[in-house]
């Protein structure tokens, strides 16, 4: 039991052994899974380099994770409330390990094909954190509940960070792909260790019947989604297949949802899902899933554009646009450490309301004509912190507002929006980029603001669509 005791809008809480214990060693996981993510990324040139894989083969490091988790996540953080969270976090973690060391084996011996083998494993780890997160509700309440999942989204992000930072000077250093990710399995098996000897188990009690189907479709619509997004990336948003693709996912979509409606025990109770304590929330991550997902590449290639041959830019040097992207991943971890705060203030609400406006003003004056540092450091720092404020609040939250038994499928759930939206936008930003183009190709200033102006038009509909169709202002206490 977790004693509390409340005088005025002061509150404090002695957490017991046991919940510290679970909390620390879901933090200690998670910033693995966040190292873990954001160390390979700068390395995927590598792989193409030594391996021989050209860059159209090289997306395949993504594409095959990002559509495998596309059906993990709802079946896997559904499978958590049915059977129990540390149950399932027994079954994805040891699958990431397993991709850890197949990813180390397809570098070691030149094997491109072993690579995505392990990559399709590493499809699992966008499951651990819905799980630690209903996980942690199923132990804790109130303040204490918040606290933890800010603190483990924080922690995550900031293993993003550091995983990022540091692979380019390992490889530097070790000179081989191989060498450079040799100790990611070791970590890996920390990880393993601590879900098999030290994580409780909680089983929700929720009814054990398996809803095949609903997730059969739910799958088939997310992977022909992302799949039609992608196309739309390679072809252009005149893109016959990407056009097709998309009519297809709205189909099945539509059926999936008639489906579950009428279905007793479904995979998803869409009646609770659609409804206005929580619907709003996917459409909000679904818009900065658009937003963070896809921007960044662009602001990277406009900071490094040099303005005598383009007319726009700053000709920044990799290092310097590595300090930009570093300064908002660290905007975003500062976020998620001051949500507790922020939750303690004002109601769950305003809080993304308010992150969803600092994103706005970010943008806007991001827009304003000006090639002064001042306007590089405002846009980077009020991005991160806008988006980071909305990104940390979204997952503290639904699960407060989520039943007892789909916690971990209503988390999971804004996972698989972020990843739409960042689909979404991995296509329609390509194409957006191309308004202007010179006769020799060069993009020209007119594409980029073209997509800083849809980044404002995704940030206005998050910002209404929580600001008029979100209800229950406060999170559970």
């Amino acid at each position: 039991m977790i004693p509390t005791s409340t005088k005025g809008n002061c509150m404090s809480r002695t957490i017991d052994k046991d919940t510290f214990k679970l909390v620390l060693t879901i933090v200690i996981i998670e910033l693995v899974s966040g190292f873990t993510q954001g160390y390979y990324e700068p390395l995927i040139p590598k792989f193409g380099l030594e391996l021989g894989v050209d860059a159209s083969g090289l997306q395949l490091f993504n594409v095959i994770p990002t559509a495998l988790a596309a059906i993990l996540v709802p079946f896997f953080t559904r499978m958590g409330d049915i059977k129990g969270y540390r149950f399932i976090l027994r079954i994805v973690i040891p699958s990431v390990l397993v991709a850890t060391v197949l990813i180390w084996a397809g570098a070691f011996f030149g094997s491109w094909a072993l690579v995505l083998v392990g990559r399709a494993f590493n499809g699992a780890i966008p499951v651990w954190m819905p799980l630690h997160i209903a996980l942690v509700h199923s132990k804790t309440t109130g303040r204490t509940a918040t606290n933890s999942v800010a603190a483990i989204v924080a922690t995550m992000t900031l293993g993003t960070l550091l995983g990022t930072l540091s692979s380019g000077f390992v490889y530097n250093a070790l000179g081989t792909v191989a060498a450079s990710i040799a100790f990611i399995p070791l970590l890996h098996v920390i990880c393993t260790l601590l879900v098999i000897f030290v994580m409780p188990e909680y089983v929700t009690g929720a009814n054990t019947w398996i809803d095949r189907k609903g997730f059969i479709l739910l799958g088939i619509f997310m992977i022909v989604a992302i799949l039609g997004f992608t196309e739309v990336v390679e072809g252009g948003l005149d893109s016959v297949i990407g056009a097709v693709l998309l009519v297809g996912a709205i189909v099945v979509g539509v059926f999936w949802y008639r489906y579950e409606k009428r279905t007793k025990n479904p995979a998803i109770d869409v009646n609770v899902m659609f409804s206005r304590r929580l619907f709003p929330l996917y459409i909000a991550a679904i818009c900065f899933g658009a937003v963070f997902y896809g921007y960044l590449s662009p602001v990277a290639t406009f900071l490094a554009a040099d303005p005598a041959v383009y007319g726009y830019g700053y000709a920044f040097e990799p290092d310097a646009i590595s300090i930009a992207e570093t300064v908002i991943t660290g905007c975003t971890v500062i976020a998620a450490f001051i949500l507790p705060f922020l939750l303690r203030k004002l109601p769950a609400k305003g809080v993304l309301i308010a992150g969803f406006v600092i994103a706005l003003i970010a943008f806007i004056q991001w827009l304003l004509p000006g090639t002064g540092l001042v306007r590089v450091a405002l846009f980077v720092s009020l991005a991160g912190l806008g988006l980071g404020t909305v990104s940390a609040a979204i997952p503290v939250i639904i699960p407060d507002r989520a039943t007892q038994d789909t916690k971990g499928i209503a988390t999971g759930l804004f996972n698989s929006s972020q990843t739409l939206g960042g689909a979404l936008a991995g296509g329609l930003y390509v194409s957006l980029l191309k308004i202007g183009t010179t006769p020799d190709g060069l993009i020209s200033n007119t594409g980029y603001d073209a997509v800083w102006i849809v980044c404002s038009l995704f940030i206005v509909i998050g910002l209404v669509v929580v600001a008029v169709f979100l209800t229950g202002d406060k999170t559970s206490d």
